[in-house]
């Protein structure tokens, strides 16, 4: 399964409740968020609870934006947009600024989160049924069917049969405990979404996503065709049988990429990464401390999944061993392998970051456009991480994604 269930699947209530599932099992994110954000002297779990609430909110609401512009775009990997959406029969128009706009509310959540997570001060030890968990993605204030989390992240994932199969051998709960280490799991994983949001506000798609949009109504005029054009068609890839959507999708990224960036945008996000790094590092030390065995959401080697799945021996170690090499990459200490001047060698990603160009395929490829960013030195090596794929046995991005 892909893991918008390991990104989403966290939380119940400290303290607020008698029961931990209580509060979100009885309530909307937003009920649940505002009950937590009115409490008072949080302990350590209230104050976890209420970070992994608006992480989940960060995500609920960006699909509610989707919902209400009727952006259901396929084959965008990129998070929160790849999510299906159910159709809106009253959607508001799209435009092509919104694609910018939605990650930039993406980015504004999660630092609120982060700002939540970092609050925890004391240990934690929060129980959650995973099941009771739902994202009110049409906005009624009641959960339909497809937005338990457990039941949009399986769908999401698998075909029709497959989840099908999957949700019939769902059990009726599946509770985890999450711990102290925990807390900087979920905050590496805000500092990922954040950098990733960063990134496209760098290199913002809208002028991009408005030529193609524009060219395509003017070209269906041109052939005949009477009908008003869907706008959204390039992005959902209806045009021409499929293959005009690809095209229009090609012209949309490559547009946003060969253009300028802005620095500011691609700094913040090098951050995001390396702090992303950091608190992975804090968690994985944190991990290998714990002495108990309940629940566990990622185990040590002497502790056992809450579900189900096993860890091979040193997985943990080479994992961070793969962390390591990218924190590197990201500080400009190994190169990225470059062929024009391979083994000597290559690419100081920190200095892409610091000062951006424009992504041209064709002077890249070249080289041209990469001279600027070339030095001699020690390169990046893939051997960390196909000693990880060995390990997992053809679950590589399954742990990759679950780890962070």
């Amino acid at each position: 399964m892909r893991i918008l269930t390991t990104l989403a699947l966290i939380f119940a209530t400290g303290s607020v409740a008698a029961q931990p599932n209580s509060l979100l099992a009885e309530s909307s994110l937003t009920e649940a968020e505002a009950i937590l954000a009115a409490q008072p002297d949080k302990s350590p779990n209230d104050q976890f609870t209420y970070g992994a609430v608006l992480f989940l909110r960060g995500i609920e609401k960006s699909l509610q934006f989707r919902w209400q512009h009727n952006m259901a775009i396929k084959d965008f990997d990129l998070p929160v947009l790849r999510l299906p959406v159910p159709p809106n029969p009253d959607a508001q128009p799209f435009s092509p600024e919104l694609i910018t706009v939605l990650f930039a509310n993406l980015r504004d959540d999660m630092a609120v989160s982060q700002a939540a997570l970092e609050a925890v001060s004391g240990e934690v030890s929060v129980k959650i049924d995973l099941m009771t968990l739902w994202f009110d993605i049409n906005m009624n204030g009641v959960q339909d069917e497809g937005e338990g989390l457990i039941e949009f992240g399986i769908n999401t994932t698998m075909s029709p049969r497959q989840a099908r199969d999957m949700l019939a051998q769902t059990n009726p709960a599946l509770t985890v405990q999450f711990d102290t280490a925990d807390v900087a799991w979920l905050n590496a994983y805000t500092h990922l979404l954040s950098g990733l949001s960063e990134l496209v506000i760098a290199f913002d798609p809208t002028e991009a996503i408005t030529k193609v949009l524009s060219s395509n109504q003017a070209m269906m005029a041109l052939r005949g065709n009477t009908s008003a054009p869907n706008i959204l068609d390039a992005l959902i890839g209806g045009n021409a049988g499929g293959f005009g959507g690809w095209v229009d999708q090609f012209a949309m990224v490559y547009g946003a990429l060969n253009q300028q960036p802005i620095a500011e945008n691609t700094r913040a996000a090098h951050g995001h990464f390396l702090a992303m790094i950091e608190q992975n590092k804090v968690f994985w030390a944190a991990v290998a401390t714990e002495t108990d065995n309940t629940l566990e959401w990622i185990p040590n080697a002497t502790q056992t999944a809450a579900l189900g799945f096993t860890l091979p021996e040193g997985a943990a170690e080479a994992w961070q061993a793969i962390l390591g090499d990218a924190e590197q990459m990201l500080r400009g200490e190994l190169l990225v392998s470059y062929w024009r001047i391979a083994p000597a060698g290559g690419v100081n990603i920190q200095k892409l970051f610091e000062n951006p160009p424009a992504v041209d395929i064709v002077d890249w490829f070249q080289g041209a456009g990469l001279l600027p960013y070339l030095e001699r030195g020690p390169t990046l090596s893939a051997r960390n991480f196909r000693q990880f794929e060995r390990m997992l046995l053809g679950d590589t991005l399954l742990f990759a994604l679950l780890f962070n």
